[in-house]
């Protein structure tokens, strides 16, 4: 099997700490996976519009790396305050942020800021000047910035939405903004700071977007695409392989592998191997065979992607796009997770267990 880095792995299941560590350790193992950048996800919005915060995401992303070492590396997310009425206050706050966590062992910043309910339930873009020290700090630096952006473009078409996009409440109407507005506020973005080091997760969703994609990576210098399938745009690359083959070849430093990886439950070991293996087996049926498949209904002939540019994908531009890997402060990692032992109300599931279990293993 060959070995992968894997870009965009989380942990937003309710699966204990003690027990996602080895859960991982299993995955990892059976997907050929050698290392990985740990993501976090500190805030989500249903279609309610309330934004729920779950605060030890940091926390446990930086503890993931400090766990599994090296070659694993961590992003943290920007926390937001309920109230943005002082945004001079806030545009302050997410520098320091983003300085504090660049020292202590972070190694970039994950932004899901670009989501559309989080945009809707915000009132705000990407290209809002709360941001631009974050953004001048990060540019200036060369620190990396993942980022999610928008949805599929379905997703704005009840009758074209997938069922699961329909059931997990992934389809906007005319509240939210639309696909081409959030599209355009991360052009503005690059265009006021044109050497910022951003990685678009999930293609940027711009699989049938041939200029947006052509821009994104030809018109910046440190941008980059992972390949974590949303929206399966692997079957939108099929309505022209030879064109996107031929994207993939002049871009062949630019595009990184990703699965949105998470720690499955394993209490069900058939449902666990199908629910972890899922998007990991569509990468590599894609890209390594030439012979037909079945991904959730959707029938698809693999491309038999050459091996030097699979290489590439697969290990070495993520290594590009990422800075040498910082030491983790383990001193901080223990002052954080005594600190949130302290703060009422966590939607974590499993906080106190979490804590405990992080401070013992810290401490032993």
């Amino acid at each position: 099997m060959e070995k992968v880095f894997d870009a965009h792995i989380h942990h937003l299941l309710k699966v204990p700490m003690n027990r996602a560590v080895g859960i991982l350790q299993r995955e990892f193992e059976q997907t050929g996976t050698e290392g990985g950048c740990f993501l976090s996800v500190p805030h989500e919005a249903g279609p309610d519009g309330i934004v729920h915060t779950e605060h030890l995401q940091n926390l446990k992303m930086l503890f993931f790396k400090h766990v599994f070492g090296e070659n694993h590396y961590a992003f943290a997310g920007l926390m937001h305050p309920s109230d943005y009425t002082d945004r001079k206050a806030i545009k302050k706050d997410f520098l320091r942020q983003a300085e504090e966590y660049l020292s202590v062992g972070f190694d970039g910043i994950k932004m899901l800021e670009g989501y559309p309910s989080l945009l809707k339930a915000r009132g705000f873009g990407l290209d809002d000047e709360i941001f631009d020290d974050f953004y001048a700090f990060m540019e200036k630096n060369g620190h990396p910035i993942i980022i999610h952006f928008a949805n599929p473009a379905e997703n704005w078409d009840r009758e074209k939405a997938s069922p699961h996009a329909i059931m997990a409440g992934r389809v906007y109407d005319g509240t939210y903004p639309t696909k081409d507005e959030i599209s355009a506020e991360v052009f503005r973005v690059l265009d006021k700071f044109p050497r910022l080091r951003l990685a678009a997760a999930h293609f940027g969703f711009f699989m049938g977007e041939k200029q947006n994609a052509e821009r994104f990576l030809g018109a910046y210098p440190n941008t980059y695409f992972d390949i974590t399938p949303g929206g399966e745009q692997f079957f939108k690359m099929l309505e022209d392989w030879e064109y996107w083959h031929g994207f993939l070849l002049r871009y062949r430093n630019r595009i990184f592998y990703g699965t949105d990886f998470y720690a499955f439950s394993d209490a069900d070991e058939e449902t666990w191997k199908t629910l972890f293996l899922r998007r990991p087996r569509l990468i590599r049926q894609f890209f390594e065979t030439d012979t037909e498949h079945d991904y959730m209904g959707n029938p698809f002939r693999g491309v038999a992607l050459e091996k030097p540019l699979r290489d590439r994908i697969y290990r070495e531009n993520a290594k590009h796009f990422l800075n040498p890997r910082t030491p983790v402060d383990k001193a901080y990692l223990v002052r954080e997770a005594e600190r949130l032992t302290l703060v009422p109300n966590k939607e974590s599931p499993f906080a106190d267990e979490d804590l405990a279990f992080i401070l013992d293993t810290l401490k032993a």
